[in-house]
Formats: structure tokens, sequence, C-alpha cells
């Protein structure tokens, strides 16, 4: 599921080799971003449910809940995990999500009912011009130092995030969010797509893209399920491409 080398490109075929293949991954993260901002803190991603276990949750055919379990207790919830931070979810300037569950999110246009009044979730439009070698992006935060990059390929609609900002020590520092576009710094090293995505040419795509935009731009590249992205952060590695 992690990633699969691109020759095989049916993507019914790279689902089935997903549950088939005995070289399954050790356990991955579920990573979200606090990013400190003038203008009030935003989060990329909200995580897992703690809920994500109890029976019904997901639906009796779901692939997933047959073949893994995930390890996530109640003090782990976005909510607690703001709260051990020091941030109220009130305190959120903005909340961007990198994509909504495949199960939903390949019907183009389903709609939702579930967002609580007055909570009304804003489309992106992608309309404040190209970001490297992206034509499109958009403005999280007004003075344009959190911008959101369309990278549509494990679900169409999936966006991902760069983040121009000083460190805490000062420092000028490029980071991009990608997402679900690589689940870790070795599949992207090998421009392997994930093996449950819709579109893997366009997976493959973004890849390239994101590897492009390291070519000119030092980056700290920061996967949500690379199990290294915390210490990633920490040390603030630059990207550097590799022959593979």
């Amino acid at each position: 599921m992690k990633g699969q080398p691109i020759t095989n490109r049916n993507s019914t075929m790279r689902r089935f080799g997903s549950l088939i293949d005995r070289q399954w991954s050790d356990s991955l993260p579920i990573g979200v971003f606090l990013i400190s901002h003038p203008n009030g803190p935003i989060l990329f991603d909200t995580g897992e449910s703690p809920h994500v276990n109890d029976p019904g949750f997901k639906p009796f055919w779901s692939p997933i809940g047959m073949f893994s379990t995930t390890d996530i207790g109640p003090e782990d919830g976005i909510v607690q995990q703001l709260k051990a931070n020091g941030v109220e979810p009130k305190d959120l300037q903005a909340i961007v999500l990198s994509l909504g569950c495949w199960i939903w999110s390949l019907r183009r246009q389903t709609s939702l009912y579930i967002w609580p009044d007055p909570f009304e979730p804003r489309t992106l439009d992608f309309s404040d011009g190209p970001v490297g070698p992206w034509k499109q992006s958009a403005k999280i935060s007004p003075d344009g130092r959190i911008v959101a990059i369309p990278s549509p390929g494990h679900v169409p609609g999936h966006m991902s995030l760069i983040v121009y900002g000083p460190s805490s020590d000062g420092v000028e520092t490029t980071y991009l969010l990608p997402g679900d576009v690589a689940y870790g710094i070795d599949v992207l090293d090998k421009e392997e797509p994930d093996g449950i995505n819709g579109d893997p040419i366009g997976a493959l795509e973004n890849l390239k893209l994101l590897k492009e935009f390291a070519k000119k731009t030092e980056v700290v590249v920061l996967p949500s399920h690379d199990p290294d992205t915390p210490q990633l952060l920490k040390d603030r590695v630059i990207y550097k491409l590799k022959s593979v």
C-alpha cells in the first residue's frame, strides 16, 4: 500500500496487489501539522478518530478494516492533542484538509451535510497563480507564507501545503507537507505512488513535481506517514534528490 512501482498502471490491480503482498510495511503514523502564524495557528489535517476501531465505524466490507488495525487512544484525538499543546480549537485560523477519506472522495459530486451550524467549509479555487512547477495555488494565510497546491492522484481533490517561514531560531525555512502524495521519503526517492490511489499516473506526476520543486528550492519535505518526519522537522533536513 505504501508504494508500488509504476510498471503496473491499473488502479484495480494495484489495490489488489496491496492486499496480497506479503511484504507489508511496518506500522505507519498518521501525522498532522500545527503551523504557527501571527494571525493564529493553522492545522493541516486532523488525524484519525479515536473511535476508528469501534464496531460499525468502518463499513463491514472495507478492506482497510479487514487487513489492518489502528493503534489510537482517547488521548490521541486531535482536540486532545491541540489542548496538550496549549491550543483551543476555536483559536485556529484555519483547518486545511489534504483529502477526504477515499470511500467518499472518489465520488466527485457527493454533497456533505454533516457540518454543524454555523460552520461553512470553503473549497479552494486555486486562483492565486503559479508556485514553483505548480501552475495553480491558493493562499491559506493572507501574507502568502502558507500556500496550498493541487496534488490529485491519490484521490481527486487532494492538496498539499507549502510553508514559508522562520523557525523558532529565526532561520527562514521552506517546508512542503505532501499529505498522501508520498507516504515516505523512500518512496519519493523511488517515485513509487501508493498502491490504493485511483490515478497512478496522476500520482506519479505529483511525485515528479515535488522533486522538480526540490531541485530549485531548498525544502524540508515532511510526509504525513513517515516515522522519520518528526526528526526531519526537528533537524530541518533539506530533501536531496537521489538517483535510484
